[in-house]
């Protein structure tokens, strides 16, 4: 079949799984030929060679698999990243995180941080290659995204800088740090969440306990205890309220939060009140 008849058909297999359906299956069939988008409609009548591994691309997305898992490769930010089964797809309103979390390092000269549940490590990477002078450290509990990461990281030369250690949250992290990034699991155990993440997605990535804000708020109990002085975290649309509730009752002042392009509240910034030695509360 050529290329136009195989495009015929994969938008077919692909309307129950796909919003648009005509795109993925051109993305899948380019991503087989090794060609860009622009060489389907130039060449539309060649035939496609090895067609039946193409065929199986696009069952595997007709039921909902993501895309970047058939591939193995994540578009985020200005790179791509490795990605497989048991590591989170990185999404694109953490790139909103990543932005300010920019600002917090370039205004204080930040020399050292510290990013929990490294997943890919997209979080890490990104920060490392816009500021040469920073060191990282990146946490997870789970062996497979620190397997990749640290593929992600050694393919960007990063590895003399990011450094990718198996810890829950802070425990295994013994350096100053001076700020603490994190897009951790928020999600509520019972929410329903679509097929192509609930069936794919690592769940330990995604599910932060019953009403989904416990581990957000052990991660800002463990940074006040740290004694670090800023920490940036992604969160739940519907979590700016129970957060806010939180910092009070904590003795957090200074704190915001931000929303992503949809207007939904994406995340918080928080400032602690760092004493300095012979300072009282």
């Amino acid at each position: 079949m050529s290329i136009k008849e195989q495009l015929t058909w994969a938008e077919k297999q692909l309307k129950e799984s796909c919003q648009r359906p005509r795109f993925e299956a051109e993305l899948l069939l380019a991503h087989h030929l090794n060609k860009e988008r622009t060489y389907l409609h130039a060449f539309d009548d060649r035939e496609v060679e090895h067609s039946e591994l193409f065929r199986m691309m696009v069952a595997r997305r007709a039921n909902h698999e993501p895309y970047e898992y058939i591939v193995g490769s994540a578009s985020f930010y200005d790179i791509h990243l490795d990605v497989e089964f048991g590591v989170l797809i990185p999404r694109p309103e953490t790139e909103i995180l990543i932005d300010l979390v920019a600002e917090i390092i370039e205004k204080e000269e930040l020399t050292s941080i510290a990013e929990i549940g490294v997943g890919s490590g997209a979080i890490s990477i990104v920060l490392a290659r816009k500021f040469p002078k920073i060191d990282i450290i990146a946490t997870d509990i789970s062996y497979m995204p620190i397997r990749v990461a640290r593929r992600n990281i050694e393919n960007f030369h990063l590895e003399d800088r990011v450094t990718v250690i198996k810890s829950n949250l802070l425990d295994e992290v013994t350096a100053n740090i001076e700020l603490v990034v994190s897009n951790p699991p928020y999600i509520a155990n019972s929410f329903k969440l679509e097929k192509n993440v609930a069936e794919y997605e690592p769940k330990e990535a995604l599910f932060g306990g019953e009403t989904g804000d416990e581990l957000l708020k052990q991660i800002v109990l463990d940074v006040k205890a740290r004694g670090i002085k800023y920490l940036a975290c992604e969160m739940g649309y519907d979590q700016k309220e129970p957060m806010i509730q939180f910092f009070g009752e904590i003795g957090i002042e200074f704190y915001t939060f931000y929303e992503d392009l949809a207007g939904f509240d994406r995340g918080f910034l928080v400032e602690f009140n760092i004493l300095k030695e012979g300072e009282k509360q």
